[in-house]
């Protein structure tokens, strides 16, 4: 008997576009990309792991040379961090979002045991800069759901 197959995907949505007046004279925003999962099999084993990206990119006009920036990441539909769920229909499947390779530091906005990303840029003046993160992902093994595509949509913001 073949297992059925299904179609993950989470998608980030940017959010937190701002820009900082005064002294600091600077404006920042976020990109995201689509954490696609692939097809899960739910007789297979490990986890089924995947990575994606998101962008910060920052400008200055006058004001300090640098920007300490922070993103945080909604639970999405689950509105829990532990576990976040893509959703089919009524039916549900578990996953998360990781600031490490490993796995271990759930990608949250510092609530509940999670984590938020800190970055730091030095931005000569009149110029931009990006900085890219990895987001780590990971559905969990084992899961018994109905055939289909399943999605996310979480929301990553970037505070300057």
């Amino acid at each position: 008997m073949m297992a059925a197959r299904r179609l993950l995907m989470v998608l980030l949505a940017a959010a937190g576009t701002a820009l900082s007046t005064g002294a600091w004279a600077q404006s920042c925003t976020i990109g995201t990309n689509t954490v696609a999962f692939g097809v899960y099999d739910p007789l297979a084993l490990p986890p089924l792991d995947t990575a994606s990206g998101i962008s910060v990119s920052c400008s200055r006009n006058g004001g300090f040379p640098f920007v300490i920036y922070r993103i945080d990441l909604n639970t999405g539909q689950a509105g829990a961090y532990i576990p976040r769920a893509m959703t089919n229909g009524a039916s549900q499947l578990n996953y998360n979002l990781y600031t490490n390779a490993s796995r271990s530091n759930i990608w949250g906005d510092g609530a509940g045991g999670t984590n938020s990303v800190f970055g730091f840029m030095f931005i000569p003046n009149g110029q931009t800069r990006t900085r890219r993160h990895t987001v780590y992902g990971r559905s969990f093994a084992g899961q018994t759901v109905s055939t289909g595509s399943y999605l996310d949509t979480i929301t990553a913001t970037v505070t300057f």
